[in-house]
């Protein structure tokens, strides 16, 4: 999102390719608010922080201290920036476990160095299996999100496989609580809840 400094960074002055991409990314960005405030309440509240080395995910990982251009965005996604003009793929560190490809679904054994499609309208993000992202629906941000108070805003859950105790619950920064289990999926208080699953990508 950080356009200054290299060329003119007003959205008009972009060519029409560049702004469609940055449009897209500007929209995902804003989707993203419920897990990146989560994420800030979780950085306020006990110090550890929304961009995350390697290192700090796993210490017992040797190539913590060496990883420089890939990190963890809060507790379940790991991005690897393109920062290179000109490349149509980059090597990208995974950290352990298993790991799905935020725009497609595909799924991959993490733990090692893998070589990633960069097209220029998908960052190479991937998310921990097993994860639950709260999100706005795509539609509510593009129509602007308005006067609508924060904890009445519709939500969107996607979920990336299974939680390992088949149960997940967490707390939003507005309160509310988004609880998934294999009985129970629900926003609380009650809210507009959309569930969506990885497969269908995006």
């Amino acid at each position: 999102m950080h356009a200054h400094g290299r060329f003119e960074q007003e959205a008009w002055t972009y060519d029409p390719d560049t702004l469609s991409i940055y449009r897209s990314f500007v929209l995902l960005d804003e989707q993203l608010t419920p897990y990146i405030r989560a994420a800030a309440a979780t950085a306020a509240r006990s110090g550890l922080p929304i961009i995350r080395p390697l290192s700090l995910i796993d210490h017992t990982d040797p190539r913590g201290w060496s990883v420089a251009d890939a990190y963890g965005y809060g507790p379940s996604l790991w991005v690897a920036p393109v920062v290179e003009a000109n490349v149509s793929e980059r090597e990208v560190p995974l950290p352990r476990g298993r790991w799905i490809d935020f725009w497609t679904g595909a799924a991959i054994d993490g733990g090692r160095t893998i070589r990633w499609a960069t097209p220029l309208h998908r960052i190479p993000v991937f998310v921990s299996d097993g994860a639950a992202i709260p999100m706005y629906p795509r539609g509510h941000v593009a129509d602007g999100l308005g006067d609508l108070p924060e904890h009445e805003r519709p939500l969107e859950l996607t979920l990336w496989g299974v939680p390992r105790e088949h149960r997940t619950v967490m707390k939003l920064a507005d309160g509310t609580r988004v609880i998934w289990s294999a009985n129970e999926i629900a926003a609380r208080p009650s809210r507009e809840l959309a569930v969506r699953s990885m497969d269908s990508g995006w």
